[in-house]
Order: C-alpha cells, then sequence, then structure tokens
C-alpha cells in the first residue's frame, strides 16, 4: 500500500471518528464513499464494490464506537438499558436484512432511506429554541420496551443497506419518542451502534456471494488491510469529537446534527 493511499485512509479515519464522538454516529456517511473513491484510485474493481464498502464500514464503526461510547459513559451520557435493546434489535435486524442486501444494485443502497431522512433533519433545523429549551428539561418520557424495539429495528435496517450505523435515525427517535435528552441520545446511540456493527459484520461474513472478488487479505467482505489506517486515526479522532460535544450546546448541536443529516441526504441521492 503507498503512502499517498495511506494518508488517505488516515484522513478518513479522522473525519469518521470526530463525527462519531460529536454526533453519535457510526461514522459511515464519510467511510462508504470515501473506500469507494479509495478503490477507484487504486484501480479495484469488483461487481460487489459498494456491498465491500460497506461491509467494512461496519467493521471500522465497531472501533469508532467503542472508543466514542466509552468517553461518553464516562460523562454518564450512556443510558445502557435503551441502548442494549436498540442494539440487540437492530443486530437481528441488519443479521436478517444484509442477506437482502447483498442481491440489491449498489445505487438502491445508498438512496433507499434518502426521503425520510430529508423530513427528520427539517424537523429538527426548524424546531424553535424555547421548544428544545422545555423538551431538554423536561422529565423523561415512559419507558417503551416496544420503542426501542421499533428505532433498533429501523436501525439494523439502515445499517444492512447503507453501511451507516442507523445513529441518523436512533438519535433524532430517542429525542422525540423517548424525550431522551439530546447529548445522552447520542452517547446512547454510540453504544447501541456497537452491537448492530459487529451483528452486520458477522452477516456480511455469513452472506458472502460464491466467487465475488475480494481484495487480499480480506476476512469475508471485509477489507482488513484499508480497515487499519482509517481504524488507528479514528479510535483517538472520536475521543476528540466527545470534547466537542462536551464543548457545545445541545440546542446548537441539534442544528448542527440536522445540517449533518441534509448532507447525508444529498450523499445519498446524488452520488
Amino acid at each position: 500500500m503507498s503512502i499517498d493511499v495511506i494518508l488517505l485512509l488516515v484522513s478518513i479515519g479522522i473525519a469518521a471518528g470526530v463525527l462519531s464522538g460529536l454526533f453519535g454516529v457510526g461514522g459511515g456517511i464519510i467511510i462508504v464513499p470515501s473506500l469507494i473513491a479509495v478503490y477507484g484510485y487504486i484501480h479495484f474493481e469488483s461487481p460487489y464494490l459498494v456491498h465491500i464498502a460497506i461491509a467494512t464500514s461496519l467493521f471500522i464503526i465497531i472501533f469508532t464506537s467503542l472508543s466514542s461510547s466509552h468517553k461518553h459513559f464516562s460523562h454518564g451520557n450512556v443510558q445502557w438499558k435503551e441502548a442494549l435493546i436498540i442494539g440487540l434489535s437492530s443486530a437481528v435486524t441488519v443479521f436478517l436484512f444484509s442477506k437482502i442486501a447483498v442481491l440489491l444494485p449498489g445505487e438502491v443502497l445508498k438512496k433507499i432511506f434518502s426521503f425520510v431522512l430529508v423530513i427528520v433533519a427539517l424537523k429538527m433545523l426548524f424546531t424553535g429554541k424555547k421548544s428544545h429549551e422545555e423538551r431538554e428539561n423536561s422529565e423523561p418520557g415512559t419507558y417503551s420496551i416496544w420503542i426501542s424495539i421499533g428505532i433498533g429495528t429501523l436501525s439494523g435496517a439502515i445499517a444492512a443497506f447503507s453501511g451507516l450505523g442507523g445513529g441518523v435515525f436512533v438519535i433524532p427517535l430517542m429525542h422525540y419518542l423517548m424525550k431522551i435528552p439530546f447529548k445522552k441520545a447520542i452517547g446512547t446511540s454510540s453504544a447501541a451502534i456497537l452491537i448492530t456493527a459487529v451483528a452486520g459484520v458477522l452477516s456480511y461474513l455469513i452472506n458472502m456471494p460464491a466467487g465475488s472478488v475480494t481484495l487480499p487479505y480480506s476476512f469475508g467482505m471485509v477489507d482488513t488491510v484499508s480497515s487499519i489506517p482509517v481504524i488507528a486515526a479514528s479510535i483517538p479522532a472520536a475521543r476528540l469529537g466527545v470534547y466537542l460535544n462536551r464543548k457545545t450546546h445541545h440546542y446548537l448541536l441539534t442544528k448542527l446534527f440536522a445540517v449533518f443529516i441534509l448532507v447525508v441526504c444529498i450523499k445519498l441521492i446524488f452520488f
């Protein structure tokens, strides 16, 4: 692997890690398209190129979410009951849906959830400060295992079809449906995504199509060689992202997160 490719992968890791810590997402929106670009740069071709990028993204997300969730936990921003239920239900879904995902064209995978994401982002972007403050300061809603399972199921589908950790849906749904304060929703999402990503990697390993072309030293559809520089850079970057999260007011954080979701939508729809 050449120095320029290593530097590209390190840059991907830094960006994904900061996003993971700051917003509680896995970083797949950065990792998947960036890996596809890197594969084009090194002239690697495969009919399963997008699927390899998704599987590799989920593998990397295991480490970024582990780093960010540990740091969020140390600040008291992880609600473990919700994280476990959402994570386990999403794990089941991602395991089942990955079998379907390998049969679909890559372009379908990149666009399938885009329009719903737009609605979520606009809701967050145009919520007034007074309404937001009232929600942050209100008592948490009654815990419902069925709401957590529903959120986890949606998260797993997103992970299987797009390589995203699912945090772009998990966080606003926890915030609006379960009345969890935004920063706690981010920390809880980081922990849940860890479980989702592990299940996704295992599923892409088991459901790997016969005769698919992969890179040397791959683990199923996971490109382990390219993963190493990304992981090495993303772990400390995730902790930096958590630090930035701590220093940012929750109202501003919701607006930044909404803008981030809109960027996700543009990527999925047009690229």
